[in-house]
């Protein structure tokens, strides 16, 4: 597992050179040309040699965030080839350096657009936005009334929209929390094998990313969870929360959040071999264990063909990260009454909303609000159990967020 942090997060498609971005220089080869790395097609070069854009991608990420990794076996001689190099990151990116990826053509590379438009939204706000010693909070925390974080959250209410003092500016930070914190192109094709010579396709959201291999999968579950840790960080109102209600939160949320943004994100969720893994290894338990299992999974593929059915938008998305996140129930806060204010204005915004954007559909916010409880009738240990146990091994999941937190 990485125990680093991104320096910056690409909310959209660079403007350098090649098909994703990557430095690749076109060379009108034919695709008998092999991924030095994995063996696999390769797309062109890819930061000083020919790679496929799947180990391309690996290195950009792992050089940019300055990510760090361990062999999991502990030998450093891992195979790394196209059936295993989703398996061990530190053998795959000993193996990138090796074969003579260059890391200062990532470092040279132009910096994602999404980073610059931070800070000139902190400068239209009329001041830079207050790093926390922990948090460092991405969205602009006072925006001027011309900011168009302001004037984007007074859309997303609607025009008829009445909002106490302070509504507009929470939704500012939740449009802005979701427009920082997304899956880089590479990142959300990588589901489908990026190292494909298929001509260039928008990337949706709400695509189809099927089929699905279990490697993937985890690799990118572990970037969803990070995605969910740094979105909660990127919110000023959480992290002007006392620090010990941060964490709590956070422990007692990981779970729904991620799934929500698997969701979001269209990890291939209902059809992933993950599940069927599943209750091949529950076959060696006890049949009640076999019950529940199944019971879990079943009900976690009705909850995402119902997400689909609504068809929940990204600002409905980003109410209802808010709405799982703060919880005043949650035993331990120091400040429960902070935190009920903050889910009361998530349930506020959710509503007007659905009111402003989706008005022939009166019944839309009770059946948003209604999913959220189907969230958590998979447990958390089971998410762990599938999408993380292998990544992380015995190491506690508490543990991995604070890692992440603190990065």
């Amino acid at each position: 597992m990485a125990a680093a942090a991104p320096t910056a997060v690409a909310a959209s498609r660079k403007e350098s050179p090649g098909r994703w971005g990557l430095g690749e220089e076109q060379t009108g080869m034919g695709p008998s040309l092999q991924c030095r790395v994995c063996g696999d097609s390769s797309s062109g070069k890819h930061y000083g040699i020919y790679a496929c854009n799947g180990c391309s991608g690996f290195f950009k990420r792992s050089v940019r965030r300055r990510l760090i990794y361990r062999c999991q076996v502990g030998t450093g001689m891992c195979p790394v080839d196209k059936a295993h190099r989703n398996q061990c990151q530190a053998c795959r990116l000993k193996k990138c350096l090796q074969e003579g990826m260059n890391q200062d053509a990532v470092q040279n590379e132009r910096q994602p657009r999404s980073t610059v438009q931070i800070r000139l939204d902190r400068v239209e706000s009329g001041r830079e936005a207050r790093l926390e010693p922990l948090v460092a909070s991405l969205a602009p925390t006072g925006p001027s009334p011309r900011s168009p974080t302001l004037i984007s959250a007074a859309r997303a209410l609607g025009p008829g929209a009445v909002t106490p003092p302070g509504h507009h500016q929470f939704m500012a930070s939740l449009i802005t929390a979701e427009t920082c914190v997304k899956l880089e192109p590479e990142d959300a094709d990588e589901n489908i094998d990026v190292t494909s010579n298929d001509p260039e396709f928008p990337a949706s959201p709400h695509s189809s990313c099927s089929p699905c291999g279990v490697d993937s999968i985890h690799e990118t579950s572990a970037r969803l969870l990070f995605m969910a840790v740094k979105w909660a960080k990127s919110l000023p109102v959480f992290s002007n929360l006392p620090f010990r209600d941060q964490v709590i939160l956070l422990e007692e949320a990981w779970s729904e959040l991620f799934l929500l943004g698997a969701i979001q994100w269209s990890l291939p969720l209902d059809s992933c071999p993950l599940l069927a893994s599943a209750e091949v290894s529950a076959a060696g338990s006890s049949q009640s264990r076999m019950v529940l299992a199944s019971a879990e999974m079943h009900f976690l593929q009705e909850t995402i063909s119902r997400f689909r059915v609504l068809a929940v938008d990204p600002t409905e998305f980003a109410c209802m990260k808010a709405l799982v996140l703060f919880k005043p129930e949650t035993r331990g806060l120091k400040d429960p009454e902070h935190v009920e204010a903050l889910q009361d204005q998530s349930q506020a915004m959710l509503s007007q909303h659905g009111k402003a954007h989706h008005p022939g559909q009166p019944l839309r916010f009770g059946k948003l609000l209604l999913l959220l409880p189907s969230l958590r009738f998979i447990t958390s240990e089971r998410i762990e159990l599938l999408f993380f146990r292998k990544t992380i091994g015995n190491t506690p999941m508490e543990k991995l967020l604070c890692d992440m937190f603190k990065n």
